[in-house]
């Protein structure tokens, strides 16, 4: 399965936690269910530190997309708000290669329950960090702002590792600045077994920041990743959020109600 085409069934994905000093962390996900990322399924845990993992919230997303679409996707692309480079190689060993908490194990878990062995030694995955606190700029010869749709994936990307074929770093600049200098954005592909091509996976991604449903132009990340900071906001104002949605909560994860 690809990107784009109507006969594909791509699921972007994208999750990011916060929490204040001493306190529990508020993990959420947005996750798209058609072919034309213009619907979503976002949900959230409230979990302690050392198990605080993605995993329970991919499941319940991948149960709604069967459910609603009467099949599983062929491609998950994860998009995981940013963490510092020292911290990328952890992150990536608990929350996709945990023997139990991980999102590998998670596949494995609800191939199982739901009869669906074919299907995950099909599905292809990626798992892509992304980081928009960066102080590098880029410019033009001319001094002028890089244009829409720009990137830069070689001389300047950092950690790159030639004994490691499966990483892989871009910047982008998917917005357009009328002001300023243009920021980039840093996405690192930390795991990979897509069946396409890192120039298809940076088009997904471009592509991606020009449906955010609040805005008729390019935003700097893709619109799952706003979509779930926006959820994140909202719930981290709210003076009582319970450790998962229940109840009528539970009616409100297939719409976009922070948005």
């Amino acid at each position: 399965m690809q990107t784009m085409q109507s006969t594909s069934k791509t699921e972007p994905v994208d999750w990011a936690c916060e929490a204040g000093k001493d306190a529990p962390l508020l993990v959420a996900l947005s996750a798209s269910c058609n072919v034309y990322f213009t619907s979503y399924f976002s949900t959230w845990r409230i979990m302690s530190e050392a198990t605080a993992s993605p995993a329970p919230l991919m499941e319940e997303a991948l149960r709604h997309f069967l459910q609603k679409m009467r099949r599983l996707p062929d491609t998950v692309v994860i998009y995981r708000g940013g963490v510092s480079d020292s911290q990328q190689e952890v992150i990536l060993e608990h929350e996709m290669h945990h023997p139990t908490e991980g999102i590998l194990a998670a596949f494995d878990r609800l191939a199982e329950v739901e009869g669906q062995e074919p299907w995950r030694s099909k599905v292809s995955v990626a798992y892509i960090m992304v980081r928009r606190s960066m102080n590098i700029r880029f410019m033009t010869e001319e001094g002028d702002n890089l244009p829409s749709g720009s990137y830069i994936d070689e001389d300047v990307i950092p950690g790159l590792d030639a004994d490691n074929p499966v990483r892989s770093d871009f910047y982008m600049i998917s917005q357009t600045y009328v002001r300023g200098t243009a920021r980039p954005t840093l996405y690192t592909v930390l795991y990979n077994t897509l069946n396409f091509s890192k120039m298809e996976t940076m088009q997904l991604t471009y592509r991606l920041c020009g449906v955010y449903m609040t805005f008729a132009g390019k935003v700097s990340t893709p619109a799952p990743l706003k979509y779930v900071a926006k959820l994140l906001s909202l719930l981290s104002k709210c003076n009582y959020v319970p450790r998962e949605p229940t109840g009528q909560l539970r009616l409100w994860r297939p719409n976009l109600f922070f948005v």
